[in-house]
């Protein structure tokens, strides 16, 4: 297979990034993203970033992420190392990957950052990458030229929407925190609630033990009313007068007149 010639290279500074464009490649950007490609298709140089992010990443992990991020599907590792990282940056890593794109096998060089702090990370990974064939025609040049792509301004990686996003999100986890707040001190009322009902009973019927009392209520009134344990079944009328017995059968109201009712045992 014929190999392309090195083509010149021209510096270039475009929306969001600054980058080093070899002749007749095509250029793509946006705040997250540009991809360089050559004029064949055969061969590609692509930064992406991303900000704000609450996974701590390590370059590794972030490779994968990124590149499935765009349809890139790693499918092997062929070397990985770590290398030393900029100024404020927290990892890097250089890795030589294979991947596959629309079922083209692709072989890259790609270098990985990432960012912690302030329970955040930030990250970016740019590649240098061709489909497998052409490979040795670019490998000892392009990631030369891949190394040269940076940000252009404040705005790249949608660094400004992030503040915007993070005073929006500051203010969304206050009305959450409170939310969840609100909802715990309902849920620990419950309990509360729950544990004096409990204790309440507990506490009635030790007191109907200790001092041998039945309690019931008077449908009349909804009042409770202690009576004596002598008797199991208790009969009341609407003027209050009360009748004990220890006969199921017993009815006060067969043979009389008096408007009389069952007193039920009082729940506590």
């Amino acid at each position: 297979m014929r190999h392309p010639v090195r083509p010149r290279i021209s510096q270039q500074v475009g929306s969001f990034f600054r980058y080093a464009l070899p002749e007749g490649w095509g250029v793509q950007e946006n705040s997250n993203l540009i991809c360089l490609n050559s004029p064949d298709q055969q061969a590609a140089i692509m930064m992406v970033g991303l900000v704000g992010m609450f996974q701590p990443f390590t370059p590794d992990q972030f490779l994968q992420y990124a590149m499935q991020m765009h349809g890139l599907q790693v499918t092997a590792f062929h070397s990985g190392q770590p290398v030393p990282p900029p100024p404020g940056v927290t990892a890097s890593g250089l890795f030589d990957i294979s991947y596959a794109t629309g079922g083209v096998l692709c072989h890259a060089l790609a270098v990985s950052h990432v960012t912690h702090g302030y329970g955040q990370c930030n990250a970016t990974m740019t590649f240098a990458a061709a489909q497998a064939p052409s490979w040795p025609a670019y490998r000892d040049w392009l990631p030369d030229v891949a190394a040269q792509v940076a940000p252009a301004g404040s705005q790249t990686f949608m660094a400004g929407a992030l503040a915007r996003q993070n005073l929006d999100n500051s203010i969304a986890l206050g009305e959450r925190f409170r939310e969840v707040n609100d909802h715990g001190q309902r849920q620990w009322q419950e309990v509360v609630d729950q544990r004096w009902a409990s204790d309440e009973r507990r506490n009635f019927e030790f007191r109907e033990a200790l001092g041998n009392v039945d309690t019931r209520v008077n449908p009349y009134d909804n009042r409770p009313v202690e009576l004596s344990t002598q008797h199991r079944y208790y009969w009341v009328n609407r003027q209050g007068e009360i009748r004990g017995t220890n006969d199921p059968n017993y009815d006060p109201r067969v043979g009389g007149t008096g408007d009389w009712t069952a007193m039920p045992r009082y729940q506590a």
